[in-house]
């Protein structure tokens, strides 16, 4: 399996992972044989690429959590249904106890008009692996989880010209987005006059998941441990899946230019302590990608070493494979596009 921009995209490849349109619906299904409709469709949806298997190439990485749940995720936070978003959180963590590995190793797949709904769902799933990686016991990862998803629920109330808007925002629309924890927060609260309690940290967790460590963040513009440590998790989730997703106003930034954009501000914006957890699950350079190595040679990211992730195994374009764990004087220099 190796993942291929969508300006290389050729009909016969075959399809890796099922790709979904912007309902939700199965588009095209694992291990279909790509025609030239299909890539037409695929790109106009948003996607800037897709993952498809080759002779000799990679296998599947290792899924987290199963469509099913993604999707059910997907459609609850739509429908604005707190009750089942709050069951599928906890289905989220069950799901990732289960995994083989807690390794993320994939580039984010997603459409532009997905993307809201998606980033929740993947800052859910960030967060319970940081959680599990600070030791955090099982009724504290529901409740992480639950915040997470739940994270940017106040965006329903933010206008969608300016959560979608394709340019710089203006401060009063930037302003306005800042409000968006407020709003998570005060929905919340009207759940719980339906006779519904929400836990206490989950409410703090929406509404301080913009805090930084430093101060500099909002709404209150708290400081390091004042700071709920849910929130300082999902922070931290919630920047790295923006920064590698794509907008409509914005490419996204690969995996290890983003990574280096966490490390570089931790005890700025991000808990030092949860930066050290989160780079030990997310792989810099995704299974399937390409490669320019300091050799000049070109190659795919044949195999995650989950001990040492920024030193994978990479297979070149002759077919040899080379192992940068135990070859230290060859290096990564950039992802290919």
């Amino acid at each position: 399996m190796r993942y291929v921009n969508k300006k290389d995209l050729k009909p016969g490849m075959i399809l890796a992972n099922n790709i979904y349109d912007n309902h939700e619906q199965i588009l095209l299904k694992g291990n279909t044989s790509l025609t030239q409709s299909y890539i037409d469709r695929i790109i106009k949806l948003g996607y800037d690429g897709l993952y498809i298997f080759d002779e000799g190439d990679v296998v599947k990485a290792n899924q987290l959590i199963s469509d099913e749940t993604r999707i059910a995720a997907i459609n609850k936070l739509k429908k604005l249904d707190i009750d089942a978003c709050l069951f599928l959180a906890n289905k989220i963590v069950n799901e990732v106890q289960a995994s083989e590995s807690l390794i993320i190793e994939t580039i984010n797949l997603c459409s532009y008009d997905n993307y809201t709904y998606v980033h929740s769902v993947n800052v859910d799933l960030l967060s319970v692996i940081i959680g599990i990686g600070m030791g955090l016991k099982n009724a504290e990862l529901e409740k992480l989880s639950q915040a997470a998803l739940l994270h940017d629920i106040g965006k329903c109330d933010v206008p969608i010209e300016i959560l979608n808007k394709p340019a710089k925002l203006t401060r009063e629309e930037y302003e306005e987005i800042k409000r968006h924890p407020e709003y998570g927060l005060r929905r919340l609260r009207e759940k719980e006059k339906d006779g519904d309690e929400i836990p206490s940290v989950i409410k703090s967790a929406v509404y301080s998941h913009h805090e930084n460590w430093d101060g500099s963040g909002y709404p209150r513009g708290i400081t390091g441990r004042n700071i709920h440590r849910f929130a300082r998790i999902i922070h931290v989730a919630d920047v790295y899946d923006a920064l590698t997703g794509k907008r409509s106003y914005k490419d996204a930034m690969n995996p290890a230019d983003a990574m280096e954009y966490m490390m570089a501000n931790s005890g700025i914006m991000f808990d030092i302590d949860v930066v050290n957890v989160f780079v030990q699950y997310v792989a810099p350079y995704p299974l399937g990608s390409n490669v320019l190595l300091s050799t000049g040679k070109q190659g795919v990211v044949y195999e995650n070493n989950e001990k040492y992730l920024s030193r994978p195994k990479v297979k070149l374009t002759n077919g040899n494979i080379i192992d940068l764990y135990e070859k230290l004087d060859v290096t990564i220099i950039k992802i290919l596009t």
